[in-house]
């Protein structure tokens, strides 16, 4: 098995995030989020479909699809324009704890990467994307608004807590067939 690893660049611009930002908020659908199994999720969360934002979003999913190419080579399921996407809100004193993103019970997919867009709109202490690759590893340039980034959905990681501000992410877990 290859070692913990990810990707990550700058694809965005401060007027482009607002942008985006206000897209996503005009559309919010309801929903309900499950922390991961024994971890500790704090933050809001609020979705969006794809289909919704895919024309705003679009380089950062063509940068997701790259550094899989390029990277992984996961057998990935197509995103759909009802694939639901997670806008978390990490406010002061809120954060989530060491996970891995999974989905244990589901018999015919398995969540294969993580990919994450940066969309705070305002400055934030703390609040940091750490993976667990042999040791901690904070992945400072995921701080700049814009920013994405990509590892494998089974790298353990967390978002530290935030002492001020608010920081804002679009997630999608990408996922495929079971893993073998």
């Amino acid at each position: 098995m290859r070692a913990a690893n990810y990707s990550s660049m700058n694809i965005f611009n401060k007027e482009q995030v607002k942008e985006i930002n206000n897209i996503i908020k005009e559309n919010f659908i309801e929903g309900k989020d499950d922390a991961a199994a024994d971890s500790l999720k704090t933050s809001n969360v609020k979705f969006v479909n794809l289909g919704k934002i895919q024309k705003y979003i679009h380089p950062f999913i063509d940068f997701c699809l790259t550094a899989n190419n390029n990277f992984y080579s996961f057998d990935l399921h197509p995103l759909t324009s009802l694939k639901k996407l997670n806008y978390n809100s990490y406010d002061e004193g809120t954060e989530y704890s060491w996970h891995i993103d999974a989905v244990p019970r589901d018999p015919v997919r398995d969540i294969k990467l993580t990919a994450l867009l940066n969309l705070s709109e305002e400055n934030y202490q703390g609040g940091e994307l750490v993976l667990f690759r042999g040791n901690e590893f904070i992945c400072k340039e995921f701080n700049t608004p814009g920013s994405a980034i990509i590892f494998p959905a089974f790298t353990n990681h967390k978002v530290n807590k935030i002492t001020s501000g608010t920081r804002h992410t679009l997630a999608i877990w990408m996922s495929g067939p079971k893993f073998r």
